[in-house]
């Protein structure tokens, strides 16, 4: 059904949803230019470069317009599946694993993120495990991935693998699911991967599973948005993107040294900068 929207001193139907949605990310870009700066938007799980279009209207604090450097070949879903590469093998080196070959990874999530994820891995030579609720990404994975199988999206979690990224949605990791788990690592992308916190960060711990913060492995995306503001080209993203790796260090060294959890440590080391502007050492 069309809306009554008094756009130009009269009333106006606005039929069609995309309309609908045209408005709201205008709306959103009328309130960002009442920021002045203080905060930037891009592309995330269900938007799209046309809507970036819509907010790049009112604002000019928003990257992955069509056209851009962020939105080019999806650049920015890329480096953030590079990133979560790159703190998948900081983890496993951390455990003792040399290399990706022949390593079991279950995906969780066949989006943008974690498609590119998948082709990180399987050239690294890893073995995947991949889940997603579209079943055409599913079987689009297995034809692209040799060897690759397929698993139940609400189970695989439990999966018998090395590492378990989710990379769809989060609260994935709750009381009941950290049981379950058999992985050694929990490595992915989604945003707040855990429901209930500290208490199952504990659990995994207490289970011999390394957990990576999700904020620190999932960087890759807001540093291209970053460098992309700034200018950087796709090189320069890719080489900063890549101190993910220094950064997870960081974190799992104060957590063995303060015997804490690596949540605990991340949100430490989080606060050290914020604190003083400079990382910690």
């Amino acid at each position: 059904p069309g809306i009554e929207a008094n756009l130009s001193g009269e009333g106006e139907h606005v039929g069609d949803v995309l309309d609908v949605r045209a408005l709201r990310f205008r709306a959103l870009g009328r309130c960002l230019e009442r920021l002045n700066g203080r905060f930037v938007t891009g592309l995330d799980l269900g938007t799209t470069a046309s809507d970036m279009d819509q907010i790049r209207v009112e604002t000019a604090y928003v990257t992955d317009t069509t056209g851009s450097l962020g939105a080019k070949d999806d650049l920015t879903a890329d480096m953030t599946a590079y990133g979560v590469y790159i703190g998948i093998v900081t983890s496993l080196r951390h455990q003792g694993v040399a290399a990706l070959q022949g390593i079991s990874v279950a995906v969780q999530g066949l989006g943008k993120v974690g498609y590119a994820l998948c082709r990180y891995l399987h050239a690294a030579g890893a073995r995947l495990i991949v889940a997603d609720v579209v079943p055409e990404r599913v079987q689009r994975a297995l034809v692209q991935f040799s060897g690759a199988i397929s698993a139940d999206p609400a189970r695989i979690h439990a999966a018998d693998c090395k590492v378990f990224a989710p990379c769809a949605l989060g609260g994935v990791i709750t009381p009941a699911t950290v049981e379950e788990l058999r992985c050694s690592i929990v490595a992915g992308a989604a945003n707040n991967q855990l429901h209930g916190g500290q208490l199952v960060v504990r659990r995994m711990q207490a289970r011999g599973i390394l957990y990576a913060p999700d904020y620190v492995l999932n960087a890759g995306g807001i540093i291209s948005t970053a460098c992309e503001l700034q200018g950087a080209g796709p090189d320069l993203i890719r080489q900063k993107v890549a101190r993910i790796a220094g950064t997870l260090g960081k974190v799992y060294a104060e957590a063995e040294r303060s015997g804490i959890s690596t949540l605990e440590a991340a949100d430490r080391l989080a606060e050290a900068i914020l604190s003083t502007g400079q990382a910690t050492q």
